[in-house]
Protein backbone atom coordinates (compact mmCIF):
# COMPACT_ATOMS: atom_id res chain seq x y z
CA UNK A 1 0.00 0.00 0.00
CA UNK A 2 1.23 3.38 -0.92
CA UNK A 3 1.24 6.08 1.58
CA UNK A 4 -0.25 9.12 -0.11
CA UNK A 5 0.59 11.35 2.82
CA UNK A 6 4.30 10.91 2.19
CA UNK A 7 4.04 12.96 -0.97
CA UNK A 8 2.42 15.80 0.88
CA UNK A 9 5.02 15.97 3.58
CA UNK A 10 8.39 17.22 2.61
CA UNK A 11 10.99 17.03 5.36
CA UNK A 12 13.07 19.85 3.89
CA UNK A 13 11.01 22.41 2.01
CA UNK A 14 12.81 24.06 -0.89
CA UNK A 15 14.22 27.56 -0.21
CA UNK A 16 12.10 30.48 -1.35
CA UNK A 17 12.91 32.03 -4.68
CA UNK A 18 14.89 35.32 -4.75
CA UNK A 19 11.86 37.22 -5.99
CA UNK A 20 9.89 36.23 -2.90
CA UNK A 21 12.79 37.26 -0.64
CA UNK A 22 12.96 40.70 -2.26
CA UNK A 23 9.27 41.19 -1.69
CA UNK A 24 9.63 40.34 1.98
CA UNK A 25 12.51 42.76 2.43
CA UNK A 26 10.40 45.54 1.02
CA UNK A 27 7.72 44.78 3.55
CA UNK A 28 10.17 45.15 6.51
CA UNK A 29 11.00 48.58 8.07
CA UNK A 30 9.13 51.88 8.40
CA UNK A 31 8.18 54.54 5.96
CA UNK A 32 9.43 58.10 6.27
CA UNK A 33 5.94 59.28 7.29
CA UNK A 34 5.84 56.75 10.14
CA UNK A 35 9.26 57.83 11.42
CA UNK A 36 8.28 61.50 11.29
CA UNK A 37 5.04 60.79 13.19
CA UNK A 38 6.95 58.89 15.91
CA UNK A 39 9.49 61.71 16.21
CA UNK A 40 6.72 64.31 16.54
CA UNK A 41 4.90 62.26 19.21
CA UNK A 42 8.13 61.70 21.17
CA UNK A 43 8.94 65.43 20.93
CA UNK A 44 5.50 66.36 22.31
CA UNK A 45 5.79 63.86 25.18
CA UNK A 46 9.33 65.06 25.96
CA UNK A 47 8.21 68.71 25.95
CA UNK A 48 5.34 67.99 28.34
CA UNK A 49 7.65 66.00 30.65
CA UNK A 50 10.33 68.71 30.67
CA UNK A 51 7.75 71.42 31.41
CA UNK A 52 6.32 69.36 34.26
CA UNK A 53 9.79 68.81 35.75
CA UNK A 54 10.84 72.46 35.44
CA UNK A 55 7.55 73.65 36.97
CA UNK A 56 7.95 71.19 39.84
CA UNK A 57 11.54 72.35 40.43
CA UNK A 58 10.46 76.01 40.36
CA UNK A 59 7.66 75.39 42.89
CA UNK A 60 10.03 73.42 45.13
CA UNK A 61 12.65 76.18 45.03
CA UNK A 62 10.02 78.83 45.76
CA UNK A 63 8.69 76.82 48.72
CA UNK A 64 12.19 76.31 50.17
CA UNK A 65 12.99 80.03 49.79
CA UNK A 66 9.67 81.00 51.39
CA UNK A 67 10.28 78.69 54.36
CA UNK A 68 13.83 80.00 54.78
CA UNK A 69 12.54 83.59 54.86
CA UNK A 70 9.78 82.67 57.31
CA UNK A 71 12.17 80.87 59.67
CA UNK A 72 14.69 83.73 59.60
CA UNK A 73 12.01 86.38 60.14
CA UNK A 74 10.30 84.43 62.92
CA UNK A 75 13.58 83.95 64.80
CA UNK A 76 14.45 87.66 64.50
CA UNK A 77 10.97 88.72 65.63
CA UNK A 78 11.08 86.36 68.62
CA UNK A 79 14.47 87.70 69.70
CA UNK A 80 13.27 91.30 69.44
CA UNK A 81 10.08 90.55 71.38
CA UNK A 82 12.01 88.78 74.13
CA UNK A 83 14.40 91.71 74.56
CA UNK A 84 11.76 94.45 74.33
CA UNK A 85 9.54 92.62 76.83
CA UNK A 86 12.37 93.04 79.37
CA UNK A 87 12.68 96.80 78.72
CA UNK A 88 12.89 99.08 81.73
CA UNK A 89 12.23 102.14 79.59
CA UNK A 90 11.61 102.91 75.93
CA UNK A 91 13.99 105.75 75.06
CA UNK A 92 13.27 106.19 71.35
CA UNK A 93 10.94 104.99 68.62
CA UNK A 94 11.11 105.93 64.94
CA UNK A 95 9.30 104.45 61.96
CA UNK A 96 12.06 101.87 61.50
CA UNK A 97 13.86 101.58 64.85
CA UNK A 98 13.32 101.20 68.57
CA UNK A 99 15.73 101.99 71.40
CA UNK A 100 15.24 100.79 74.98
CA UNK A 101 17.09 100.01 78.21
CA UNK A 102 17.22 96.41 79.42
CA UNK A 103 16.18 95.50 82.94
CA UNK A 104 17.88 92.14 83.48
CA UNK A 105 21.18 90.73 82.26
CA UNK A 106 21.34 87.80 79.82
CA UNK A 107 24.20 85.75 78.42
CA UNK A 108 24.58 88.31 75.61
CA UNK A 109 23.49 91.60 77.25
CA UNK A 110 24.17 93.45 80.48
CA UNK A 111 21.56 94.85 82.84
CA UNK A 112 20.86 98.53 82.16
CA UNK A 113 22.32 98.31 78.66
CA UNK A 114 20.84 100.44 75.87
CA UNK A 115 19.82 98.42 72.83
CA UNK A 116 18.54 99.52 69.42
CA UNK A 117 16.80 97.40 66.80
CA UNK A 118 16.97 99.03 63.38
CA UNK A 119 16.97 98.30 59.66
CA UNK A 120 20.17 98.93 57.76
CA UNK A 121 18.78 100.19 54.45
CA UNK A 122 22.07 99.95 52.55
CA UNK A 123 22.57 96.26 53.41
CA UNK A 124 18.86 95.32 53.73
CA UNK A 125 19.49 93.76 57.14
CA UNK A 126 17.90 93.96 60.57
CA UNK A 127 20.46 94.87 63.22
CA UNK A 128 20.73 94.81 66.99
CA UNK A 129 23.04 97.59 68.18
CA UNK A 130 24.36 97.68 71.77
CA UNK A 131 25.92 100.90 73.07
CA UNK A 132 28.50 99.89 75.64
CA UNK A 133 30.64 98.68 74.05
CA UNK A 134 29.22 99.30 70.59
CA UNK A 135 28.42 95.90 69.10
CA UNK A 136 26.28 95.39 65.99
CA UNK A 137 24.68 92.00 65.36
CA UNK A 138 22.73 91.06 62.22
CA UNK A 139 19.43 89.39 63.08
CA UNK A 140 18.05 88.90 59.56
CA UNK A 141 19.02 89.55 55.96
CA UNK A 142 16.90 90.39 52.89
CA UNK A 143 14.81 92.78 55.03
CA UNK A 144 12.80 95.04 52.75
CA UNK A 145 11.02 96.91 55.56
CA UNK A 146 10.92 97.12 59.34
CA UNK A 147 8.16 99.18 60.96
CA UNK A 148 7.78 100.09 64.63
CA UNK A 149 4.76 101.78 66.20
CA UNK A 150 4.33 102.68 69.86
CA UNK A 151 0.81 103.19 71.13
CA UNK A 152 0.82 103.88 74.86
CA UNK A 153 3.88 101.63 75.31
CA UNK A 154 2.30 98.78 73.37
CA UNK A 155 4.96 98.14 70.76
CA UNK A 156 3.93 96.75 67.38
CA UNK A 157 6.67 95.35 65.16
CA UNK A 158 6.23 94.53 61.47
CA UNK A 159 9.00 92.81 59.54
CA UNK A 160 9.00 92.11 55.80
CA UNK A 161 11.64 89.95 54.13
CA UNK A 162 11.93 89.66 50.34
CA UNK A 163 14.31 87.89 47.95
CA UNK A 164 15.32 89.15 44.51
CA UNK A 165 13.52 86.14 42.98
CA UNK A 166 10.20 87.48 44.34
CA UNK A 167 9.52 85.32 47.41
CA UNK A 168 8.49 87.39 50.42
CA UNK A 169 7.05 87.03 53.89
CA UNK A 170 5.56 89.58 56.30
CA UNK A 171 5.46 88.99 60.05
CA UNK A 172 4.13 91.19 62.82
CA UNK A 173 3.76 91.04 66.56
CA UNK A 174 2.77 93.18 69.52
CA UNK A 175 5.03 93.45 72.55
CA UNK A 176 4.06 94.59 76.03
CA UNK A 177 7.15 95.52 78.07
CA UNK A 178 6.63 94.18 81.59
CA UNK A 179 9.00 96.42 83.58
CA UNK A 180 7.88 99.92 82.60
CA UNK A 181 6.86 102.38 85.28
CA UNK A 182 3.17 102.44 86.18
CA UNK A 183 1.08 105.06 84.40
CA UNK A 184 -2.60 105.68 83.80
CA UNK A 185 -2.80 104.37 80.24
CA UNK A 186 -0.43 101.39 80.19
CA UNK A 187 -1.17 97.86 81.35
CA UNK A 188 1.61 97.46 83.89
CA UNK A 189 2.75 93.90 84.52
CA UNK A 190 5.44 94.68 87.07
CA UNK A 191 3.25 93.75 90.06
CA UNK A 192 1.75 90.67 88.45
CA UNK A 193 4.57 89.08 86.48
CA UNK A 194 7.85 88.56 88.23
CA UNK A 195 10.76 86.47 86.99
CA UNK A 196 12.21 83.68 89.06
CA UNK A 197 15.92 84.54 89.08
CA UNK A 198 16.94 81.47 91.04
CA UNK A 199 16.91 79.31 87.88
Amino acid sequence: MRNFNSKLRTPNPPPPSPSKLEGREEEKGFTLIEIIIVIVILAIISGITIKFLTDSLRVYTMTVNQKTLFDEGKLALERMCRDIRDARSITGVTASSITFVRTNATAQDSAGETITFQRNASANTLEKVKTSPIVTTTLASSVSSFTVTNSSNEIQLQLRLQLASGENVTLQSKVYPKNLARDTTYKNFAQNWQEDRSL
